[in-house]
């Protein structure tokens, strides 16, 4: 339904978090915790390694997470700022008319042009007071105060003609229902022409949800039971904040569900294998770097071997020569050395990790380039 404008303003832009924002901000996150949790000179999660990726996905949600709370929190505090019939006459939202009338006699007496000191500004006095009676008036009125509870302050600009609980009723649905119709054709042709699909099954979830929710609030003649029952007796007994009134929770499930999209935008990524890069495991746990070293000590033992033939046989024409036999024999093992096994792959990868944890947490000056 249409939905107060006063309600879905905001005194500060939308804020959108930007991928490499939060991934700078986790990355500095992650490197403070790292250096309180982790005792010096124990070695830290190597990144790209399982542990290391683990911990900035749950850093990355934590953000998120606390981005999603905070436009909730944005929407119901610009909702408290703005004006509300109610909290001006200082009623609640339940108010029966004797009540209403004997609060507004208490505040003519406080607050009638005629009653107030001659240091008061009379043209504010007179203002605020015609104010406190369009309130009142709207209150008293069931038709306006049908209206004005569903749909906000607003509907009686949009609805000048509207005069009883159908005229406005009609008005909210031909609003609503051509908002929500051009919000799902928007969403099926940027689904189809490849836009928007990450967690699209959820965005229309969410856009169905709030639409039956507005649709329930609108056409019923009570409050929602989940609003009348628990929340608002919550928020009263606790003093948190004023009681809700209908337009301001279908404001508040609107922000929650496109903030909710977003958010599950920004986390699907972080759980999808990507089937193009796979990720290479980098474990580093004892058990894998004893199966590395095992690894390593079969293929040393094979290239000894390989050596020790060809050693004989290169040296069958020095049988006689011991000397000459000998210094060839180590000619071979430096070569084999420098250009055999240092080449091999694995060869190299042991040693590029142990100079990686030789060389991680020292300063940088003194990291070195080889």
């Amino acid at each position: 339904m249409a939905v107060s404008n006063t309600s879905c303003k905001f005194r500060h832009p939308t804020r959108v978090i930007e991928g490499s924002n939060a991934t700078q901000a986790a990355g500095w996150v992650q490197s403070v915790l790292y250096s309180i949790f982790i005792r010096a000179g124990d070695p830290k999660p190597l990144p790209g390694s399982p542990r290391f990726i683990k911990h900035r996905r749950n850093i990355l949600i934590a953000i998120y997470a606390a981005y999603f709370a905070f436009t909730i929190y944005e929407v119901d505090f610009n909702l408290q700022l703005s004006s509300n019939a109610y909290n001006d006459l200082g009623v609640p939202v339940h108010v029966d008319e004797s009540g209403l009338n004997s609060r507004f006699r208490k505040l003519t007496v406080r607050y009638h042009p005629d009653k107030i000191g001659p240091e008061v500004d009379r043209d504010m006095a007179t203002n605020y007071y015609v104010h406190l009676k369009h309130a009142r008036d709207i209150i008293l009125d069931p038709a306006k105060r049908f209206a004005y509870d569903r749909f906000g302050p607003d509907v009686f600009a949009q609805c000048r003609s509207c005069s009883t609980i159908k005229d406005y009723t009609d008005n909210a649905l031909l609003t609503s229902g051509t908002t929500y119709g051009v919000l799902f054709l928007f969403l099926i042709g940027a689904n189809a022409l490849g836009f928007l699909t990450d967690g699209s099954y959820w965005r229309y979830v969410g856009l169905i949800a709030v639409a039956t929710f507005e649709l329930r609030t609108a056409l019923r003649p009570d409050h929602p039971t989940f609003l009348s029952k628990y929340l608002n007796p919550l928020v009263e007994s606790t003093n948190f904040r004023p009681a809700y009134l209908p337009f301001q929770i279908v404001a508040i499930a609107k922000k929650a569900s496109i903030s909710l999209a977003q958010f599950l935008a920004l986390l699907m990524p972080l759980y999808r294998a990507d089937s193009q890069n796979p990720a290479k495991a980098t474990d580093d746990s004892d058990d894998t770097r004893h199966k590395q070293l095992d690894r390593l000590g079969t293929l040393v033992q094979e290239i000894n071997k390989d050596a020790s033939r060809l050693l004989e046989l290169e040296s069958i024409p020095y049988r006689d020569n011991e000397r000459a036999k000998s210094e060839l024999r180590e000619a071979l093992k430096k070569f084999m050395v420098q250009n055999v096994v240092h080449q091999k792959d694995e060869v190299r990868n042991a040693m590029g990790e142990v100079l990686k944890r030789k060389r991680a947490g020292v300063p940088h000056g003194a990291v070195g380039t080889t």
